[in-house]
């Protein structure tokens, strides 16, 4: 399931990572004395032609002069590069990289020079059509004859990686770019993210999702994390009700039985009223089809048969959990007034929870959730930054990203 769920990132993943500089200089004549008149004179024109866009003109040129016989080494490295010239003007890049692969095999180039070229040849095979043995091959080339700190380069070896089915690699390529570089471009996670889900690495899979959406927080990347939020909600009831919670502040409910699960935990949690709103919204939706009327009506009626009876003890409720020693009782007060938007009274109970000495992490999460209402978002973060359990530190770091938007 894991790879399936992240086959929408195998497309979302093909796009260029370093782009060639794709109109690149002329070459340069410097050592123009050693071209003879031969080669030199239709060399000449057919740069000029393709200096002016007249590519065919150009070509047609440079066969006259590839023609000549008896060509010395370097007439045919210029020839090589006045072909990569012209073909990379026509963006065939293709028949750019093949010249350029045979000027660089020439011996001919500077030495200067080499690495900038084997560069420039495994960006041009990135080019569709892409060749990614080449591209492997002279990325790692210019990887280590430059010290590997290349990030970019990095990144678009481990696409090349992944698009050719190794992704151990890919991860191991990608990992060096986000270590290089002080913040990874989106594509790099994305990548990241789907090789994690091919070698079944659930681990990666759920950081990378996370830090994808802590640093590009778009609708897109929250709904990756969907699955992942699913799976946590699998937990007990508290867990998988802040997992809804967030899912619908999320707007990534999106199938009927989400929406009449997490309102039967909120009414077994004593939370109606929550009950109550979270199955409106999915009718407000749309999402309950004739085969789901029923449950969905029998869930809407219960809940708002116990908002009947409960909201006008809320006093009561409030008199009695103030009295009370145990400070589950006061989170649960929390949890109650919240559900009924009495988000700073919530806070306050749940700071009296606290000093009565109950579970931080369910203290915490609604003191969090409560100044998310109060439209605080610095205060939320410090709360949710407090949950340390395993299963609602999870939860309670997404909570804190989606609390970075308000």
């Amino acid at each position: 399931m894991l790879k399936k769920s992240l086959l929408i990132v195998s497309l979302a993943v093909v796009s260029s990572l370093a782009m060639v500089t794709l109109l690149a200089p002329a070459p340069a004549y410097a050592q123009q004395a050693k071209v003879g008149k031969k080669v030199g004179e239709p060399l000449a024109a057919a740069l000029e032609a393709g200096k002016k866009g007249q590519y065919s003109e150009a070509l047609a040129k440079l066969k006259v002069a590839d023609g000549v016989s008896g060509k010395t080494a370097f007439e045919q490295f210029q020839i090589n590069e006045t072909y990569g010239f012209v073909y990379l003007r026509q963006r065939n890049y293709a028949a750019a990289a093949a010249a350029y692969e045979r000027s660089l095999k020439s011996g001919q180039l500077p030495g200067g020079q080499v690495n900038d070229r084997t560069k420039q040849l495994a960006q041009l095979n990135f080019q569709a059509p892409r060749n990614l043995p080449k591209v492997i091959e002279y990325a790692n080339e210019y990887l280590k004859a430059t010290g590997g700190k290349d990030a970019a380069m990095q990144a678009m070896l481990g696409q090349a990686y992944q698009l050719s089915g190794n992704d151990k690699a890919a991860v191991a390529a990608v990992q060096n770019a986000v270590k290089l570089s002080g913040r990874p471009e989106e594509n790099w996670l994305r990548i990241l993210l789907k090789s994690y889900g091919t070698l079944g690495d659930a681990k990666g899979v759920s950081d990378t999702t996370q830090t994808l959406v802590r640093m590009y927080p778009t609708q897109d990347n929250w709904r990756l994390l969907s699955s992942e939020l699913r799976k946590q909600a699998s937990g007990d009831d508290r867990t998988a009700l802040n997992v809804y919670r967030l899912m619908t502040a999320l707007d990534l409910m999106d199938k009927p039985d989400l929406y009449t699960d997490s309102a039967i935990i909120a009414l077994q949690s004593g939370l109606p009223a929550e009950g109550v709103s979270i199955m409106e919204q999915g009718y407000t939706r749309k999402m309950f089809a004739p085969k789901d009327e029923a449950r969905a009506q029998r869930v809407l009626s219960d809940a708002r048969k116990k908002v009947a009876a409960q909201q006008p003890n809320l006093g009561k409720l409030t008199q009695a959990a103030n009295g009370s020693k145990i400070g589950q009782d006061e989170v649960l007060l929390g949890e109650v007034l919240l559900s009924y938007g009495q988000a700073e009274q919530a806070a306050a109970a749940g700071k009296r929870a606290l000093a009565k000495g109950a579970n931080p992490d369910d203290a915490w999460m609604l003191i969090g959730r409560s100044q998310i209402q109060l439209k605080n978002g610095a205060e939320a973060r410090k709360a949710f930054s407090q949950v340390k359990g395993a299963e609602a530190a999870s939860v309670a770091k997404l909570w804190g990203i989606f609390a970075g938007r308000i």
